[in-house]
């Protein structure tokens, strides 16, 4: 409750810029500050408080019970604030809000912001309308925590980075709109815009390939990009916020390229919405790995969607007659015709884009639910990255004194990373069974396996491989019930490139289950078990929280007794193995019954014999990947180092 208010708190303050920005009757600068400060405050405690909840693991909230636990490390305790879709929503609204508050600071027209605070203003219903602070329906004591996927530091900055950069996209929209509002055919929005254009393409970019970096170390798929509709939805807005960086360059020399850039602005920031909506409607569920479930949030984000789109769209239509005439080239050969046909190139490579990432939405509207493959992609934006990449080549060298420094870097590392993209894509790939500790030769590499590792806690074990003579391990998370969770591809660097093992999880066949019922006596084949006793301890609101159970084992000869536990959690329990008589077995409690008569246990096979299993595993030689790496980096620092300019 607590937390709606603060949220409406900052929804007031928010509407109290807008109103009095629109009025353009600004009584003092002080008082804009004043209330976008007190948004911005509003909208702060907001989020502290979520994170207090979930630091204080108060399960009472459904956000911290489905994303947090008591187990879950302090990284991941602060990323599990934009863990689910709410604390996300939550998460863009403060560096919205805080950025608007920025905004008042800066010479930013009252139209401007009251464009801006307009958005904040939607985006605080929405936060709303899909509350993190919602109390759960049932009392729990533990929680769900983290996707293991998710426990990884590089997905745990890659959403607020993301954010940012949407939120940033939001500024050359509102000066874009503030401008068309007051003085249609004014110019002197252009360098502020510029500016904030830069700084958010190099956000986004670099929350696109931080992501992608996270794919290609921890999903063990192969590849740092899979045309995944979600991927593509960051994607989308990127490129054009690509083409509305050169429109404003342009349009500050020729007036004529003004109107254009007027719908670029619209258009980019249109599709952070869109993409948003596509990816927290629940349209993609069946067609995504990324995609957020389902939810009544979707109508909403569809009409805010509408509302940005077809508002600002309206109001270019409306003031069209203001824009300057003239030409936007000179001749065919000159830079302006070079950069607006590069931009045409890039509309294009969007437009394939957003085709293919909407499918999902698209077909339904005729029939069945369907998506493109990953070939559609390829095969259609592949022949424009090409052209696109000659035509940056041509034009760099013929006007490259015209592009400052930072420029230079960010273009440069453009094209490195498509020729970095086709060489990496030239390695080989090879699938096959690996017996332990026996050499074997794939391209151009011996690889070893040496077998599996587990760590004490059973939280994680390693598939241990040697290459080239270097040990690399894979990692893989584990559930609480010893299940795989998440597996993660071991590789080894090299200056010519990555080589990339990618183990698939064993098949084990030898799980044997043994129902225990309380003083009788059972057999595996080897080993008697008996069934003692068992009790449940309570939490002091009567809530079971753990069951043990002593079982006496023997081999005939040697009797030892054990007390293994399950632990209790919302979506049931979760139990660690033991090992028992020097490791000849390991056993895990898997059930007790309410009468606490009757106890399941399964025979698991030891850790020697896991080990010495055959694994199959995906091996992938990557060429200079390390050059992907760097490209982006440059495109990234290029581009902040062109905002000084």
């Amino acid at each position: 409750m607590t937390g709606n208010l603060f949220l409406g708190g900052g929804l007031a303050a928010a509407l109290a810029t807008m109103a009095i920005c629109f009025a353009q009757k600004i009584p003092s600068a002080r008082l804009v500050k004043i209330f976008a400060a007190t948004s911005a405050g509003f909208v702060t405690a907001a989020s502290l408080l979520l994170w207090i909840l979930i630091f204080e693991n108060d399960f009472s909230v459904e956000y911290v019970a489905t994303y947090s636990s008591t187990t879950l490390p302090t990284l991941y305790k602060v990323s599990a604030f934009w863990a689910g879709q709410q604390g996300s929503f939550l998460l863009w609204l403060l560096v919205h809000a805080i950025i608007g508050a920025v905004l008042t600071w800066r010479r930013t027209s009252a139209a401007a912001l009251g464009i801006y605070f307009l958005l904040q203003s939607i985006l605080v219903l929405l936060v709303l309308a899909k509350s993190p602070f919602a109390k759960h329906s049932a009392q729990v004591f533990e929680g769900v925590g983290l996707n293991p996927l998710l426990q990884d530091f590089w997905m745990a900055i890659h959403p607020p980075i993301i954010f940012v950069g949407y939120s940033l996209l939001a500024v050359p929209f509102a000066l874009s709109l503030g401008t068309l509002l007051t003085e249609a055919n004014s110019r002197n929005w252009l360098e502020e815009a510029r500016r904030w254009t830069l700084a958010a393409w190099s956000f986004l970019g670099a929350g696109i390939f931080i992501g992608g970096y996270w794919a290609y170390k921890v999903l063990g798929w192969g590849g740092y990009w899979g045309w995944d509709p979600v991927e593509n939805s960051s994607l989308v807005p990127w490129l054009l916020a690509a083409v509305l960086l050169h429109l404003i360059k342009l349009a500050q020399k020729k007036s004529a390229v003004l109107s254009v850039a007027h719908v670029a602005a619209t258009f980019t920031y249109s599709l952070v919405i869109y993409g948003t909506f596509l990816t927290r409607s629940g349209i993609l569920g069946d067609f995504s790995v990324h995609s957020f479930a389902g939810s009544d949030i979707g109508v909403a984000l569809a009409a805010a969607n509408a509302f940005v789109l077809i508002g600002g769209l309206l109001i270019i239509l409306v003031k069209a007659k203001n824009f300057p005439q003239g030409k936007m080239y000179d001749a065919h050969n000159s830079a302006a015709f070079m950069i607006l046909l590069s931009c045409l190139l890039i509309i294009f490579i969007a437009a394939i884009v957003w085709i293919g990432m909407s499918m999902p939405l698209l077909s339904q509207l005729f029939g069945e639910a369907a998506a493109v493959d990953t070939d559609f992609y390829v095969k259609s934006t592949a022949p424009i990255a090409l052209t696109l990449a000659a035509l940056m080549i041509y034009t760099f060298a013929k006007f490259g004194r015209m592009i400052s420094l930072g420029g230079k870097i960010a273009h440069v590392g453009f094209l490195m990373m498509l020729a970095a993209i086709v060489i990496s894509a030239q390695g080989e790939t090879v699938t096959q069974e690996f017996q332990p500790r026996t050499k074997v030769s794939i391209a151009g590499h011996e690889v070893i396996y040496e077998g599996q590792v587990f760590q004490e806690d059973e939280r994680e074990k390693f598939y241990v491989y040697t290459v080239d003579g270097e040990a690399v391990k894979a990692l893989t998370k584990l559930r609480g019930n010893g299940e795989d969770a998440a597996r993660e591809p071991a590789i080894l660097k090299n200056f010519s490139g990555d080589v990339y093992i990618a183990p698939h999880a064993p098949k084990i066949d030898d799980v044997q289950e043994l129902l225990l019922t309380k003083k009788l006596f059972a057999l595996d084949g080897e080993l008697g078990y008996v069934f003692e006793e068992a009790h449940i301890d309570y939490d002091e609101h009567g809530q079971a929280i753990q069951a043990t159970a002593a079982i006496t084992i023997t081999d005939g000869e040697v009797e030892e007794v054990i007390h293994p536990l399950i632990t209790v959690t919302p979506d049931g329990g979760s139990s660690k193995s033991l090992e028992v008589f020097n490791g000849r077995r390991r056993v895990r409690l898997t059930g007790i019954s309410g009468d606490l008569e009757k106890a399941r246990l399964e025979i698991l096979p030891t850790y020697e014999k896991l080990s010495s299993m055959p694994i199959t595993a995906t091996v992938t030689t990557k060429p200079f990947i390390w050059l992907l790496w760097l490209s982006v980096t440059a495109i990234c620092v290029g581009t902040m180092t062109a905002i000084k300019r």
